[in-house]
């Protein structure tokens, strides 16, 4: 099996867990005052205000979309599931304001996925090239690669880094070490190495020809013949906007060597 039938293969595998970001971030209330103020967030998160002041305080959207009665000590919590900025006040003490600002979708699968490889204590302790790289377009990579289609389970060996498997309730970190190099075992079938080639290509593969390949399941290296382990017609839907992304994302990541020993899945 040539490399781009293994590439294709491994990287089908991988696309096909679901994002689970989700958070809950909190507003204190406390000396009649909102803090912070402004608070921006993705969508989906949840915001939760605690009022610490010994008198009542009400969280009001200016719209009249919501409002809540906080006693001293209680708390208040909002799921935001619609883009958009949210204005609020205490309707007991008007000069009390403050706003929630809530991402859109693809605004928030950028944030995550920067978050991904930028906030300590890092999921992916790694450092992307972004020399001549839209770095939005790397984060939303970033995004479908790592939360959405979880591409290191077959594409690194091992998955995660030692003491960092949250299949044995550690905290999870990516394996860095061995990032998308392959060596992983899929029923005698061993992933490729996603990583840049010596010319920056992931897997030595040209933006034109990953799309080719994903658009029309066509192999350039046997002509006329389909991928057989492929399903072509599924990813060829995705649009050009995210295969961008994907492209531009494995163009960032470090150079690494694919392990000698291979790694069963899961590992």
């Amino acid at each position: 099996m040539n490399r781009l039938i293994c590439f294709l293969f491994a990287l089908t595998v991988c696309l096909i867990s679901i994002p689970t970001f989700a958070v809950t971030a909190s507003v204190n209330i406390q000396n009649f005052l909102f803090s912070p103020n402004v608070l921006t967030i993705n969508l989906g998160d949840s915001v939760k205000w605690l009022n610490k002041d010994d008198i009542t305080h009400s969280i009001t959207q200016d719209s009249n979309l919501w409002t809540h009665d906080a006693n001293p000590g209680s708390s208040f919590t909002r799921q935001f599931n619609t883009e958009g900025s949210y204005s609020y006040h205490c309707r007991f003490h008007p000069s009390m304001t403050g706003k929630v600002v809530v991402r859109n979708a693809e605004q928030t699968r950028i944030k995550i996925g920067q978050d991904i490889v930028t906030v300590p204590p890092k999921v992916l302790p790694i450092t992307l090239n972004l020399k001549g790289k839209i770095a939005n377009t790397v984060y939303l990579g970033s995004y479908i690669v790592n939360a959405q289609s979880g591409c290191a389970n077959c594409h690194s060996c091992p998955t995660y880094a030692v003491g960092h498997n949250p299949y044995k309730k550690e905290v999870k970190q990516f394996n860095a070490r061995t990032y998308l190099a392959g060596g992983v075992s899929i029923k005698g079938v061993v992933s490729a190495n996603l990583t840049p080639d010596k010319t920056g290509k992931p897997a030595g593969l040209t933006l034109a020809q990953f799309k080719t390949l994903l658009r029309t399941g066509h192999d350039p290296d046997v002509p006329g013949q389909l991928l057989p382990v492929m399903p072509w017609p599924f990813f060829g839907m995705m649009s050009d906007h995210d295969l961008d992304a994907i492209y531009s994302y494995l163009s960032s990541i470090p150079k690494a060597v694919t392990p000698t020993k291979a790694c069963v899945l899961g590992q």
